[in-house]
C-alpha cells in the first residue's frame, strides 16, 4: 500500500496560515504532482489539491488560484463548488448542492474537516511543462463572509516524467471510451478514502486510482450496446471479449470466483473492496501497474507470478463487481492494489479513432446518438472521452516508432 503523505507542508514549499500560536492551522497540499497526461484538449495536468481546516471554526473558500509557467487558472463564486469536493471530519462528503436543492451553495469546510479542488489544466501547444505549481486559496469565516480573508499558499514541484505508453487491451472495432480523462469526468472524481489500524478513515487520507481510467463497452453501427434482452449478460456485445495484455510483464495480483451481476443496473450491497470484481493486476516495469477489471469468473489465463507477453490473451470480459453491463474498467496505477494506489498518466501507442458515441442509455440498451467519422490513427494518445476506438491491424511503418517505447516526453 502507498502510504498517504502527512497533511503538514514543507516549510521550503507550503505556508501554514495562524492568528496566535494557540490557534490550529488550515493547510494546502497538493495530493499527488502530476505528470502530463496527453488528451482530447490538448496535453494537461490533471491533478487535485487537499485543503484541511484544522481551525476551531468553519471555513469560507472564497478564491482559488493555480499558477505554473504560462498556466493560470482560477475559481471564483459558483466555480469553487463546480469543481470542490468538500468532506467532514469523519470523510463523510458533503453535497453540493445538498439534497433537494438546486443551485449550488458557498463552499464551507467545516471544522475538523476538508475540501478536494480539482484541476484540469490544458499547456499551450508546444510549452513546456511547468517545474512547479502555485497555489493561493483564499478563505473567510463561514459566519463573517466580509471579515478579514486569510491567504494559503503551497508551491510543489512537477515530476516532468511522460505518460506510461502501453498498448490496447483488445482487439476488434466499436470499443468506446467511456469516461476517459475529461475535466468533469466521474472516474477522475473518485476519491478512495484509507482507513487507519482500527478502521475508522483517516481524516484527509486518500487515493485517486481512476484518475486516468477508462470504462470500454463495444457498440456496433446502429449505436446497440446490447442486441438482445437487456437482462442477459450475453445480449452486451463486448461480454466474452477476449483481454490483452498491454505490455510485457508479470502477474502481481488476481481475484477469480466472484459472481456476475444482471444487467442493466449494479449489484446491491458493493463495497469499496468488491467493486472490481474479478481482476488482473500486471507489473509493466518502472513501478506501474495495469489494472483490468470486472472479468468473467473462471476465465482468468493467468496466475500471480505468471509472465506474459503483450497481446496475450489474459481473460474474458464479464459483468462482475459494481457493474451495470459487461464493460471492461482500464487504468495504470503506481502501486499493486487496485485502489489503494495513485492513477498515473499513460497513452495507447496506437489506435484508430472512427467516431464519437453520446447519451448512454441504460434503459435500452443504445446509445442516444453514435457518429461515424472517417478512421483517423493516433500514435501515443489517449481516446477522447465515448470516442470510438477500433483496434489497428495494419504493423506500424517503421518511422511511427521513433519515440521511446515504456515512456513519451511531458
Amino acid at each position: 500500500m502507498k502510504r498517504s503523505r502527512p497533511l503538514y507542508l514543507a516549510a521550503a514549499a507550503a505556508a501554514l496560515f495562524t492568528t496566535v500560536a494557540a490557534r490550529a492551522a488550515i493547510t494546502l497540499e497538493l495530493h499527488d504532482p502530476p505528470g502530463v497526461q496527453p488528451t482530447a484538449a490538448g496535453r494537461a495536468l490533471v491533478y487535485e489539491v487537499n485543503l484541511r481546516n484544522l481551525d476551531a471554526g468553519c471555513a469560507r473558500l472564497v478564491d482559488v488560484r493555480a499558477q505554473g509557467g504560462a498556466l493560470e487558472r482560477r475559481y471564483h463564486g459558483p466555480a469553487i463548488a463546480a469543481n470542490a469536493l468538500v468532506y467532514d471530519a469523519t470523510m463523510h462528503p458533503l453535497p453540493n448542492p445538498a439534497p433537494g436543492e438546486t443551485e449550488p451553495h458557498p463552499v464551507d469546510v467545516p471544522a475538523g474537516g476538508g475540501a478536494v479542488l480539482y484541476f484540469f489544466l490544458v499547456l499551450a501547444d508546444g510549452a513546456p511543462a511547468p517545474v512547479a505549481l502555485r497555489h493561493t486559496f483564499t478563505v473567510t469565516a463561514c459566519d463573517d463572509a466580509g471579515g478579514t480573508p486569510r491567504t494559503i499558499v503551497d508551491e510543489t514541484p512537477l515530476p516532468q516524467a511522460g505518460p506510461v505508453v502501453v498498448g490496447l487491451p483488445f482487439r476488434g472495432p466499436g470499443w468506446v471510451a467511456g469516461d476517459s480523462v475529461n475535466p468533469t469526468g466521474v472516474h477522475r472524481r473518485t476519491l478512495i478514502p484509507i482507513r487507519g489500524a482500527d478502521g475508522a478513515y483517516v481524516t484527509g487520507a486518500f487515493h485517486v486510482p481512476e484518475r486516468y481510467a477508462i470504462d470500454w463497452v463495444v457498440v456496433d453501427d446502429a449505436a446497440r450496446r446490447a442486441v438482445g434482452p437487456l437482462d442477459a449478460n450475453a445480449s452486451y456485445l463486448a461480454y466474452g471479449r477476449e483481454i490483452l495484455a498491454v505490455a510485457d510483464g508479470t502477474i502481481s495480483k488476481t481475484r477469480d470466483g466472484m459472481p456476475q451481476g444482471t444487467p442493466p443496473f449494479n449489484p446491491p450491497g458493493q463495497t469499496t473492496e468488491t467493486a472490481a470484481g474479478n481482476f488482473i493486476m500486471q507489473d509493466i516495469g518502472g513501478g506501474h501497474y495495469a489494472f483490468y477489471a470486472h472479468l468473467q469468473p473462471g476465465s482468468l489465463r493467468v496466475h500471480e507470478g505468471d509472465r506474459v507477453a503483450r497481446g496475450q490473451v489474459i481473460a474474458l470480459l464479464g459483468n462482475s463487481g459494481n457493474s451495470s453491463e459487461a464493460h471492461l474498467h482500464f487504468h495504470v496505477s503506481d502501486a499493486n492494489d487496485p485502489l489503494m494506489s495513485e492513477g498515473v498518466p499513460f497513452v495507447f501507442d496506437r489506435f484508430r479513432e472512427t467516431g464519437q458515441a453520446d447519451g448512454l442509455d441504460e434503459a435500452t440498451g443504445l446509445f442516444d446518438d453514435v457518429a461515424r467519422d472517417a478512421p483517423v490513427t493516433r500514435l501515443l494518445s489517449m481516446p477522447r472521452s465515448y470516442s470510438i476506438v477500433d483496434a489497428d491491424p495494419a504493423p506500424p511503418a517503421p518511422f511511427e516508432w521513433a519515440f521511446p517505447l515504456s515512456h513519451c516526453t511531458p
